[in-house]
């Protein structure tokens, strides 16, 4: 049966350097199976990163909610299915539903931009995608996008960018920032904690050399503020990390 066009799904088998210290997969490894996914779907129907790259464009992450049911486990089968839904102005929605052997296990809502060199956003109209239709239905319903402040103080984690951070656009991965994020927290409380949902706004890029010190804030009930900060001065990645209170 051929897949419509637009929706596109993989299977993958989670390997043992994608888990954590539990065996379950990593947050960064989630991103990183929807980043792929999104990459393949984005090639099919020819805005994929070859296309823009000729133009001298780029895919950008900017925004994306992570719903966790169950976090599947070393050598589990998984699927990852992506669909995107209609385009505005400048930005790009996409749905992620990851299922393994209990069924739904993860959902997730992203928004997405393209940006040419000079790191101007590029507006949808430029683009010449076309899909017979895009499905309206969200993976998981999302639209708190704001995220509160973590604060200043004492970094709960500090590293300096080196080359083994960046992806194909010379700058950090997204999925490098949620190891990161969930740097800020001990072994003792990530084993003491369920994670039931994360999100990442990515406000701001960084680069070799870069020093990122990250600050996190307990706003209760098990949530918590998360806010990287480039050379002490502005914000580059801001988190919500929600734990089963």
């Amino acid at each position: 049966m051929t897949q419509p066009r637009d929706t596109l799904a993989r299977e993958y088998t989670i390997k043992n350097i994608e888990c954590d210290f539990h065996s379950e997969i990593r947050p960064s490894a989630l991103l990183g199976y929807f980043q792929e996914v999104a990459g393949a779907h984005a090639a099919q129907i020819g805005i994929g990163y070859d296309a823009l790259r000729a133009q001298g464009f780029y895919w950008v992450l900017s925004k994306i909610y992570v719903q966790v049911l169950r976090r599947p486990r070393f050598e589990e089968e998984i699927r990852v299915e992506t669909w995107p839904h209609a385009p505005n102005k400048a930005i790009f929605e996409r749905s992620f539903l990851l299922t393994g052997s209990g069924g739904a296990e993860v959902r997730a809502f992203s928004r997405w931009c393209v940006l040419e060199g000079s790191g101007r956003i590029v507006p949808c109209s430029r683009l010449s995608a076309t899909l017979p239709s895009y499905r309206t239905d969200v993976s998981v319903p999302f639209d708190d996008w704001r995220i509160p402040e973590a604060g200043r103080g004492e970094p709960a984690y500090s590293l300096r960018v080196a080359n083994s951070e960046y992806d194909q656009n010379y700058h950090v991965n997204n999925c490098r920032y949620a190891d990161h994020v969930f740097n800020c927290f001990s072994v003792a409380e990530l084993e003491a904690r369920r994670l039931s949902a994360f999100q990442m706004n990515y406000v701001h890029q960084s680069h070799e050399g870069d020093v990122l010190d990250w600050y996190r804030r307990d706003l209760g009930g098990g949530v918590f503020a998360v806010e990287g900060v480039k050379n002490g001065a502005e914000t580059v990645v801001a988190a919500r990390v929600c734990f089963d209170a």
